[in-house]
């Protein structure tokens, strides 16, 4: 386990190791996890420039003054955008590398337990948590990979279930008939499968895929409508009273944990020298398919990587083809939505 000294020890170098003016990209940091670890951020980096994908102005107004007032010195830009929608993720993603041609860091924690379709036709509870992650960084990876060329740090961020790979279930790859227990595990890996497929077109550029364990925010507080999501919110309200000392991560050590995930040079490209920040201990972690130094890499709470058996887990699927057939139905959905597969331009 990574200890917490070890974390901000690490967090208290980004100042004089990496650039000033490094950019960040945050999808979803209005509340919880995505926005303790961009108030975490602004505390350590020296005049950063923010950009703020989100859905309300007003949340997002609140964050960004609380950002101010922590680093007065950083650039922050609000960018209006509902992440269900994959066409209004490609505007906000042409506006950004509008005004950017490099891109230092890219945090993903979008998401709602939302049932139903999207307006598009995708599953909501997918919509904003996978396919609008995996677009974000499609979108912005020419310019993640410029960073990853000419600076010390190009990284993406996803939070979701880091180390909890399991079976993928190919005739149902959009999770609208799979068991609930079952959930985690495929998506988990269809997530993993993703970032790798993202990471060889860009191999200068490190993706980190991590459970944060149990954090208790407002995405737990508002666990969905109807009888399960107010029996969900009852029972994470008890845990929460009586428990949270011996189950919960304090929300603070989430926003460091995550900017080491962010920074730190254990998560280094599979190419390249944008690995981030190098201490004594920065030994390259082993990535999501059993090799050090992968590129992509999936950690738990404590910052470490998953067991064998999950890394076995995505061995066979991989063998058999399943990496790929992951890919062709995330990139076939958003063509259908958008018309092309490709990366949007300004």
């Amino acid at each position: 386990m990574v200890s917490l000294e070890e974390v901000v020890a690490s967090n208290s170098q980004i100042a004089t190791k990496l650039p000033q003016g490094s950019v960040a990209v945050f999808a979803g940091a209005t509340t919880g996890i995505g926005e303790i670890t961009l108030k975490t951020f602004v505390r350590y980096a020296v005049q950063p420039r923010i950009y703020l994908l989100a859905r309300n102005p007003a949340s997002a107004a609140r964050v960004i003054a609380e950002c101010r007032q922590i680093n007065s010195r950083g650039e922050y830009d609000f960018v209006k955008v509902d992440l269900s929608l994959i066409k209004e993720t490609d505007a906000a993603c042409a506006y950004v590398t509008s005004k950017e041609n490099l891109i230092n860091i890219v945090v993903l924690s979008a998401g709602e337990i939302k049932f139903g379709k999207t307006s598009e036709g995708l599953n909501n509870f997918l919509a904003a948590s996978t396919y609008s992650r995996i677009r974000v960084v499609q979108n912005l990876l020419p310019v993640l990979s410029t960073a990853g060329d000419t600076t010390p740090l190009a990284r993406v961020v996803n939070v979701a279930g880091g180390t909890h790979e399991g079976d993928i279930h190919t005739s149902d790859i959009d999770a609208d008939d799979i068991p609930f227990r079952k959930l985690r595990a495929h998506m988990t890996s269809v997530h993993a499968f993703a970032l790798e497929s993202l990471a060889e077109q860009a191999p200068n550029v490190s993706f980190v895929h991590d459970y944060p364990g149990t954090v208790y925010t407002d995405l737990h507080k508002g666990s969905g409508g109807g009888f399960l999501g107010l029996v969900m919110r009852i029972l994470l309200e008890l845990a929460h009273f009586f428990l949270a000392r011996w189950l919960f991560v304090p929300i603070e050590e989430a926003g460091e944990r995550h900017v080491y995930l962010a920074t730190s040079g254990r998560y280094r490209p599979q190419t390249g020298k944008a690995s981030g920040i190098d201490t004594q201990d920065s030994v390259a972690l082993s990535g999501s398919n059993g090799g050090p130094g992968s590129g992509v890499y999936s950690v738990g709470r404590d910052c470490e990587g998953p067991a064998e058996r999950a890394v076995g887990v995505l061995r066979e699927m991989r063998r058999n083809g399943v990496k790929e057939l992951v890919w062709d139905h995330v990139t076939g959905k958003i063509e259908r939505i958008n018309g092309d597969s490709g990366t949007v331009r300004a």
